[in-house]
């Protein structure tokens, strides 16, 4: 009895707060760039933007780890200059690989981008990636 109505507490504490978020009364402010009916490739809460995950379409001749992670950076460094930001403010990035034997030629790739005060970086292997890809990588980069 007492677990059920602190599960209803929560949930109405739940409501409650999506419904201020949702209305602009406390919540985060947040700003789509470029959004589509499917997801926003940059959004801004704060001072931070948040970046979807980037993804290379595959493009004949250009297979495999390598060519696909400096697309997918190249990607990144697009969706930032469209909000003015750039490779430098990028402060954490996710890495998502379908083997984690790719994670050496990735990471000769992605440490090109960064030469100097890299972000933080997690590493993940995943079982599948949207599109055949072999790499996926989101970010969170500060605003200027």
């Amino acid at each position: 009895m007492l677990r059920s109505r602190s599960v209803m507490a929560a949930m109405f504490l739940l409501v409650l707060g999506t419904g201020a978020c949702a209305s602009g009364g406390g919540g985060p402010h947040k700003q789509a760039f470029n959004p589509s009916t499917l997801f926003s490739p940059v959004v801004r809460t704060g001072n931070l933007y948040f970046l979807s995950g980037v993804i290379a379409r595959s493009q004949q001749g250009e297979n495999g780890i390598e060519p696909e992670t400096r697309r997918v950076l190249e990607g990144i460094r697009d969706r930032l200059a469209t909000v003015g930001a750039t490779m430098d403010d990028v402060v954490k990035c996710t890495v998502f690989l379908i083997d984690m034997a790719d994670y050496t030629p990735m990471n000769q790739i992605y440490t090109s981008f960064w030469p100097q005060n890299p972000p933080a970086r997690t590493a993940i292997a995943v079982q599948a990636l949207p599109a055949g890809a072999t790499v996926e990588i989101e970010c969170i980069a500060a605003a200027r």
